[in-house]
């Protein structure tokens, strides 16, 4: 495979941003904010059903911005699955709406609970529509809404703002604290994997990367791991998922799709939430490209930023 296939293939890792939510009642100005951050104008966008993604480069870092509707069905069913493995919350008020206040009180510490204790954070809270007469001023906002209490959450990293989607106001610092603090989050977030291994469905392995040599216990694991699959999928009709289990010393981070099933080895205390995002990067290849090994170990290499020299590489029943 020559050197212009495998960068086309890396593009793909270039697509999948840091993600982002943004959460709010219906009408607060959510999909707005979206539309002001990629066009830098004011819109009146319809109401979000569901959810929307749009791609972002915020600065220097690709961004991925998960709109998702504010109505209590979406609330309810969608909003829950977002929040967990996101890298921030975005959450935008009315704050012309006094009587909405308190039930947006609520749905935001109920997402802010549903963050992992572990990996850090971010939360940017905006009281929007501060062009309005009838705005409620910041320190009002604040007590109502017990913003203070972010204090207390020691992984989390958090402003507010007041903000008009229509005029601008404080929209150049918002997006600057967001490039800056996501830009220091992500050097936190960065996995240094110990191991990679690819199998098929069947726990049978076909490719494993090492930086130790692990390969005769993440065989192991690939079979156990590849039995814990084939349970949930036969008693719970689950497919396609990540799991993992976690030692002293390492988490052993699993991931099955289509095909195959991936397991990535990191050190107890990095993010496993990194290392799921790296692992579906790897699997968008692994699903396309299923049998040409040489491209996937390549892109591997390349994904986990490992150096082949420093690295012990085998192969299974499968080879290139």
């Amino acid at each position: 495979m020559n050197k212009k296939k495998i960068s086309e293939k890396l593009l793909s890792f270039e697509k999948k941003g840091i993600p982002l939510v943004i959460l709010g009642l219906p009408n607060a100005g959510k999909t707005t904010f979206v539309n002001r951050v990629l066009t830098g104008k004011f819109t009146s966008p319809k109401p979000t059903m569901g959810v929307q993604l749009e791609q972002y480069k915020l600065f220097d870092l690709k961004v991925n911005i998960f709109d998702l509707g504010g109505q209590e069905v979406f609330r309810k069913t969608i909003w829950e699955n977002y929040i967990k493995l996101a890298y921030g919350i975005i959450f935008i008020i009315d704050s012309s709406d006094r009587q909405s206040l308190l039930e947006a009180k609520k749905e935001f510490w109920k997402s802010i609970k549903l963050k992992d204790k572990g990996d850090e954070f971010l939360i940017l809270f905006l009281c929007n529509k501060a062009d309005l007469e009838n705005s409620m001023n910041l320190e009002e906002i604040i007590n109502i809404v017990e913003i203070y209490n972010l204090a207390t959450i020691p992984n989390a990293s958090f402003q507010f703002f007041k903000t008009s989607m229509q005029t601008g106001e404080n929209f150049d610092s918002v997006l600057y604290w967001l490039q800056n603090q996501l830009s220091k989050l992500v050097q936190k977030r960065k996995v240094t994997p110990e191991s990679f291994l690819l199998a098929d469905r069947d726990g049978l392995p076909i490719l494993s990367i090492s930086k130790k040599k692990l390969s005769d216990r993440i065989s192991l694991y690939s079979g156990f791991l590849s039995a814990i699959q084939s349970f949930a999928k036969k008693t719970f009709n689950e497919s396609n998922t990540i799991q993992f289990i976690m030692s002293k010393k390492h988490k052993f981070i699993l991931r099955s799709s289509r095909s195959h099933i991936l397991g990535l080895v990191i050190k107890a205390d990095e993010s496993h939430e990194e290392a799921r995002r790296v692992l579906d990067i790897i699997t968008d290849l692994t699903d396309k490209d299923d049998s040409n090994y040489d491209v996937i170990e390549k892109f591997t290499l390349s994904v986990l930023n490992l150096d082949p020299e420093k690295c012990v590489i085998e192969y299974g029943y499968r080879n290139k």
